[in-house]
């Protein structure tokens, strides 16, 4: 099996990179954890969109009682919409039963990629462990491919550079694979193992030593401390979004 990270999203993505992969997308500042918040509670669907005026025509064509539209630029609500990118504003009420369309500034971007995947899975500390428990099921059922089998890690980072958040988060779920399948011959690329090393250096006073970065310091600048503790919580939504298409559903897979 072979792990293998990316820790931009700037990247020359050739044809067959992703074919037939377990990928894990992750932005966990903030529109990962907010996706992952809005489908925990409720939401029937998330369309990411890439840019806001995309997002816009998605939300103008569907019915008004169906539609809930959110979205970020540097961090901020854009003018007219429902929501910004926080997940405490994508809460059962706001959202349940609804079609929720988003557009961010990193994340959404990101989660268009890896097309020809097997799985495209939203990961974030807030779901890591329901995230593992699904790969995990998916290799040990398929134990007549697993030397062939590959598991990604794509981080979207911070306006195109690498962010520490999305690549601690890669790094803990990195290190938790890698020592489950040790004995049974993991291959780990030079980033992976990077991600993975960061997190084990970092692991004791992650949460901590995270406060002191430039994304979030820059969300506590503009109000949205709360927002970072949440984002930082591991397991607060036990869900697996899954990427289909252009949407994003959660997974009915039971482990």
């Amino acid at each position: 099996m072979q792990i293998d990270a990316f820790l931009t999203p700037y990247f020359p993505e050739q044809e067959n990179l992703f074919k037939d992969a377990i990928v894990v997308m992750l932005d966990i500042l903030r529109a990962g954890t907010t996706i992952t918040a809005a489908l925990s509670n409720g939401a029937k669907e998330v369309i990411p969109s890439d840019t806001l005026d995309k997002a816009v025509r998605i939300f103008s064509n569907l019915s008004r009682e169906v539609r809930f539209l959110g979205g970020e630029r540097n961090g901020l609500k854009p003018d007219g919409f429902d929501a910004g990118n926080s997940p405490f504003d994508y809460s059962e009420q706001a959202v349940k039963g609804k079609n929720v369309i988003i557009s961010t500034t990193n994340g959404t971007k990101t989660f268009v990629k890896a097309k020809n995947a097997k799985h495209r899975i939203i990961g974030a500390f807030v779901n890591m462990n329901a995230v593992l428990d699904f790969i995990f099921d998916d290799l040990d059922n398929d134990e007549s491919n697993f030397a062939n089998a590959k598991v990604c890690f794509l981080c979207s980072g911070t306006n195109g550079r690498i962010s520490y958040e999305d690549t601690l988060c890669a790094g803990a779920m990195i290190n938790s694979i890698y020592n489950r399948y040790l004995y049974k011959g993991v291959q780990i690329s030079d980033s992976a193992e990077v991600a993975r090393y960061l997190y084990n250096f970092h692991s004791s006073n992650m949460k901590d030593f995270l406060m002191t970065r430039e994304h979030p310091k820059y969300l506590q600048k503009i109000g949205y401390e709360k927002d970072i503790d949440l984002c930082f919580t591991f397991d607060k939504y036990p869900v697996v979004p899954l990427i289909n298409n252009s949407t994003i559903t959660l997974s009915d897979k039971k482990n």
